[in-house]
């Protein structure tokens, strides 16, 4: 999360408003903070709470790594090859960058058995953890290794038509139940992305402009 990014959406819920004046974004946060703390009431309530300092805590942890390592994310002083350096880097690209960078926790947990530690959302991370072995292990060659479902089908001596209704099968799962997550967060005013906002409108992730 970019610095101070939070602010918008403690404005859209008048944790800080206009009657506050103008205070360093530091202090605007702090004060929201504060406000969301002594506001609770209910167990949404206090789960909103949570909700904000994990957030908070995760960019002061990134942060505190980035710091730690001293290493740019894009690191050519680091003797990076520049095959690593694409614009369109490959998944294998992107563990490369990471490892260059000092960065070894997404390396550490490239398994299909591990495949929840790689996302970031708590809720989706549940939901992934919770998939059988089979499908965990067609996720991470599908979606991570960028395998074709024919390539995937004939690594594991089954049919490419078997895999396509295993992989729609298992997605609508996974949609139904993160809808269901966020239809929670909207019912229960929790913040959430515009991205998150998308796809419960829509059902499918919003497709990044070229």
């Amino acid at each position: 999360m970019p610095k101070y990014a939070e602010l918008p959406a403690f404005r859209e819920q008048n944790f800080i408003t206009e009657a506050d004046g103008d205070m360093l974004h530091r202090e605007a946060r702090a004060l929201a903070i504060q406000r969301i703390e002594e506001s609770a009431r209910t167990e949404a309530d206090f789960e909103n709470v949570l909700y904000w300092w994990d957030k908070l805590d995760a960019n002061r942890e990134r942060k505190e790594r980035d710091h730690e390592t001293g290493r740019s994310t894009v690191p050519p002083e680091w003797g990076a090859y520049e095959l690593y350096l694409s614009d369109s880097p490959s998944y294998d690209m992107i563990l490369r960058r990471l490892m260059l960078a000092g960065n070894f926790l997404d390396i550490i947990f490239d398994h299909p058995e591990t495949i929840h530690e790689l996302v970031t959302d708590a809720d989706l991370s549940k939901i992934l953890k919770e998939l059988k072995p089979h499908l965990k292990n067609m996720l991470y060659y599908l979606f991570l290794r960028d395998y074709s479902t024919l390539e995937y089908a004939e690594s594991i001596r089954q049919s490419d038509r078997n895999i396509r209704g295993i992989r729609e099968t298992a997605l609508k799962k996974i949609r139904k139940l993160y809808g269901g997550i966020l239809t929670y967060r909207q019912e229960n005013n929790l913040p959430m992305t515009l991205d998150e906002k998308y796809f419960l409108e829509n059902g499918v992730r919003k497709k990044k402009e070229k």
